[in-house]
């Protein structure tokens, strides 16, 4: 179980401006995206956790949805921008991953696992005045949040307008140079073969567990719907994966 941590950032608050290499190296600035439209960040632990692949692969597959509702959407982790590139490349995402090769944009945001030295699994929304008005927080690596709800907040977002946000100069720069040595961990990326696999065993697992909270009657209730919850979206991961799949073979 890691960390819980709680986020310098919070609902109604700005955000400090940064500026990350993706995958080719290219600057991202979030003043110049914040000019666009809403920003949906989603920080994930590394190409090598498989429930980020499965994060990350279910917003792709689903991206029609966040684009109809005006978003501007990017990944942000301590993987280099190679790995970016490779991971971009496997789950055939929509949108940029970013390298916050030192943490620092995660440990700015308080969005930061110091124990793993990685981000803690999360989603915000940034309105395009800089302020966050979606903040999805994960209590451990499993804990994410569901894709029903960040539409709602950007629909809410939608129905309550702010003007842009007064161009600033990111106070968090990381060059392309420096992106190609990180503090990331040293582990082997998740590869796609071993995603479908990986989350039909936690299917079974969960459903030995719900049979179990079931038979405990009244006492159980609280903790069978944490777990039907992260059976839901385990089966939505495990369906990305597979539309994935079925993509790169066609």
């Amino acid at each position: 179980m890691e960390e819980e941590t709680v986020a310098n950032v919070e609902v109604g608050s700005g955000v400090p401006v940064f500026e990350l290499p993706d995958g080719h190296g290219y600057p991202w600035d979030l003043s110049g995206q914040l000019e666009v439209g809403p920003v949906v960040l989603i920080f994930f632990r590394g190409d090598w956790c498989p429930y980020c692949n499965g994060q990350l692969a279910s917003l792709a597959r689903n991206f029609d949805e966040l684009q109809k509702r005006g978003a501007q959407v990017a990944g942000v982790s301590v993987d280099t921008s190679d790995h970016n590139a490779e991971l971009v490349n496997k789950l055939l995402l929509p949108f940029p991953l970013l390298s916050d090769a030192r943490g620092d944009v995660a440990r700015t945001y308080g969005l930061w696992n110091d124990r793993e030295g990685v981000a803690v699994p999360a989603v915000v929304v940034v309105d395009r005045s800089g302020a966050v008005r979606y903040l999805y927080e994960g209590t451990d690596f499993a804990d994410r949040s569901d894709n029903d709800e960040l539409y709602a907040a950007l629909d809410e977002t939608r129905r309550s307008p702010v003007d842009g946000a007064e161009i600033q100069a990111p106070s968090i720069r990381v060059t392309a140079a420096e992106a190609r040595e990180s503090i990331r961990p040293d582990r082997p990326p998740m590869k796609l073969d071993d995603l479908i696999p990986y989350y039909r065993g936690v299917f079974f697992t969960n459903m030995a567990l719900k049979q179990r909270l079931e038979a405990q009657g009244w006492r159980g209730k609280k903790a069978l719907r944490e777990v039907t919850r992260y059976a839901d979206i385990t089966r939505g991961y495990e369906k990305a994966i597979k539309e994935t799949v079925e993509l790169k073979s066609s």
